[in-house]
């Protein structure tokens, strides 16, 4: 090989490197903590477990009010009182609130109908939105989601 050979190689090599590293680095600290929040409610879901359940969310009166806050007992009651089934994160969109950040998680339950689960950054963790007054004739926990491309 020739030496301009050799130093091409070696900056095609070097430029991947930094790309994977810089995919590596978004993907474990912008993509992955809201999807790990929601792992952690829909466990809580599944277990009925109460505390975690709290630990988990937040009630939010709507997507671009800064009005959020800590879940009461009665909140929790009415969230295990409902038939729960695991669905499936579909895609992971951000929006930019006035005051925060919201991560819609896409989210498909096992009759094939989809909805947003919404995550967003409560302090240093993330923590499910579940809306103030029901979005969804579904379920209490789920927003309305319309596909756009």
């Amino acid at each position: 090989m020739r030496l301009r050979s050799r130093i091409t190689l070696l900056f095609l090599i070097g430029i991947f490197a930094a790309g994977s590293t810089a995919l590596g680095y978004y993907y474990y600290y912008v993509y992955t903590p809201p999807l790990e929040a929601a792992e952690r409610f829909m466990s809580a879901m599944e277990t009925g477990d109460e505390e975690s359940l709290r630990q988990s969310i937040v009630i939010g009166v709507g997507l671009d009010s800064t009005k959020l806050r800590e879940a009461a007992e009665s909140d929790i009651k009415v969230l295990l009182t409902e038939n729960f089934q695991r669905g499936r994160i579909l895609d992971q969109r951000k929006r930019e609130g006035k005051t925060r950040d919201f991560d819609y998680l896409v989210y498909r339950e096992p009759d094939g109908r989809v909805y947003a689960l919404v995550v967003t950054r409560i302090g240093e963790a993330y923590r499910v939105v579940i809306p103030e007054r029901p979005m969804s004739s579904r379920h209490r926990y789920l927003w309305e989601y319309a596909w756009t491309n």
